[in-house]
């Protein structure tokens, strides 16, 4: 699955915008206790844990988001980006928001 930032894909031609999708992944804090696993606070993390749950984060978000594509048969998605906010009574938990438009080109241009 193709997946770019811009527009447009280089030497592509787009022949259907199927829906502009969204995705999120939450990280971190009370609610991965909550799910059962042994999250720790992102105010508690060391700065090498900080950095692993926003790879993490941005990985599950965009790992959905394509998933949402491939399920409406769309072979690309274009104008990707990430937001980050942290969230919860403390600001513990890292929400990463994922969003693109999942497209078809025409794949006689390859």
């Amino acid at each position: 699955m193709v997946t770019t930032m811009t527009q447009s894909i280089e030497g592509q031609r787009i022949v259907k915008y199927k829906k502009v999708l969204t995705e999120q992944a939450f990280i971190g804090g009370r609610l991965g206790s909550l799910r059962g696993t042994n999250s720790k606070s992102v105010s508690d993390m060391t700065p090498e844990e900080f950095e692993q749950c926003f790879a993490e984060g941005t990985s599950a978000a965009f790992g959905k988001l394509v998933k949402r594509a491939e399920e409406l048969n769309a072979n690309a998605i274009i104008c990707a980006n990430t937001e980050y906010h942290f969230c919860g009574p403390d600001n513990e938990t890292l929400l990463v928001i994922a969003k693109g438009t999942a497209v078809i080109v025409d794949v006689s241009y390859y």
